[in-house]
C-alpha cells in the first residue's frame, strides 16, 4: 500500500479549516487537526475518522484522524502540537498554516463619531495579528524543521507542501475589517517572498497561499452576512488545494479561490529598471545575513 501523507491543518475543526481536513481525510491522510475548541475538535476528529474507516479500511491509507488542541498564536503550544504529530505519525507532509480569526464587528482603527478620545488612548486589541499572521509564522518555521527531515522526492526534490490560508482582501483594500485586510496582506508577502528561497534544494518546500473569496463559513459570527453575498463553492476551494499539491511547479504563489475559478495572481509588475536591480541585489545580498 503506497504512503500516504501526514497532514496538519490548523483551525481543522471549522470553516475552510474543517473543509480541508475532511477533503484529506476522505483520501485517507493521516491528518491532525489543531484547533482551540477542544470539543468540535474531538467530535469533528472523531466523525471524519470514522468515515476514512469506512472508506479505507481499519487501517486507513495512512492513518487514523487525530486532534491535537492548539491555540496557533502560542508557539509553545504549536511547538508541542507538531512534535505529538511527530511522535505519533512519524512525519509531516504537509502544513496547511489555516487558522484565523475575524475582526470585531467595529475596528478601533477607525473610530466612531460617538466615540471617547479616552477610548483611543487604550492598547489596541490586536487578537486577529497574533493569530492570522503570528500563528501562520509559527505554522511556517515549525513545518520547515519537520519537514527538511523528510527524505526528498526522487522526481520532484521536494520534501513537503505548505498551504498558507490568505483571502482574497490580502489582494484588495477592505475598510470594514483593516487589521483582517492586513493580516491577509502579509501572508501574501510572506509566501511570496520565502517561495524563492524554500525551492531552493536544501530546504526544497513548496510554499503558496490561498486566498479565497466569500465562502460561506461560521468566521463571520452570522449567517445574516451572506443573505446578499455571491458565494463561491466548497469544491472550488479543494480545486485550489489541489493544484498546489499536485503542480510541482508553484512555490511562492496565491491563488484566488472565486467562484468556480482558480487563478494564480502575479505580484504587481515592478515599476521601473532602477527597483528591479535593487530588489534583485537585495536577494542576491540579503539571503543568509
Amino acid at each position: 500500500m503506497a504512503q500516504r501523507r501526514s497532514v496538519i491543518v490548523t483551525g481543522g475543526a471549522s470553516g475552510l479549516g474543517k473543509i480541508m481536513s475532511r477533503h484529506f481525510a476522505s483520501l485517507g491522510d493521516a491528518v491532525t487537526i489543531f484547533d482551540v475548541n477542544a470539543a468540535d475538535g474531538e467530535a469533528v476528529a472523531a466523525d471524519l475518522d470514522a468515515a476514512q474507516k469506512r472508506t479505507h479500511g481499519a487501517q486507513g491509507a495512512g492513518g487514523a484522524v487525530r486532534f491535537e488542541k492548539c491555540d496557533v498564536s502560542s508557539w509553545t503550544e504549536q511547538k508541542a502540537a507538531f512534535k505529538a504529530v511527530y511522535d505519533a505519525v512519524g512525519r509531516v507532509d504537509v502544513v496547511v498554516a489555516n487558522a484565523g480569526v475575524a475582526e470585531n464587528a467595529r475596528s478601533w482603527v477607525v473610530p466612531s463619531i460617538e466615540e471617547d478620545d479616552d477610548e483611543l488612548e487604550k492598547e489596541p486589541a490586536l487578537k486577529v495579528l497574533d493569530i492570522n499572521l503570528n500563528g501562520v509564522v509559527y505554522s511556517v518555521k515549525l513545518a520547515q524543521y519537520y519537514m527538511r527531515r523528510n527524505t526528498p522526492d526522487a522526481t520532484t526534490g521536494s520534501r513537503g507542501a505548505i498551504i498558507c490560508t490568505a483571502s482574497n482582501v490580502g489582494l484588495y483594500p477592505f475598510p470594514p475589517a483593516p487589521l483582517y485586510a492586513a493580516s491577509k496582506h502579509a501572508v501574501v508577502g510572506l509566501v511570496r517572498s520565502l517561495g524563492p528561497f524554500y525551492a531552493m534544494a536544501h530546504i526544497g518546500i513548496r510554499i503558496n497561499a490561498l486566498a479565497p473569496a466569500v465562502l460561506a463559513t461560521n468566521i463571520a459570527g452570522t449567517d445574516a452576512l451572506f443573505n446578499n453575498m455571491i458565494l463561491t463553492p466548497d469544491s472550488t476551494l479543494i480545486k485550489g488545494v489541489e493544484k498546489l499539491l499536485n503542480d510541482v511547479e508553484l512555490n511562492g504563489q496565491v491563488l484566488e479561490i472565486h467562484g468556480d475559478n482558480v487563478t494564480v495572481r502575479p505580484p504587481h509588475d515592478v515599476v521601473d529598471a532602477d527597483s528591479r536591480h535593487n530588489l534583485a541585489e537585495f536577494v542576491r545580498l540579503g539571503y543568509g545575513q
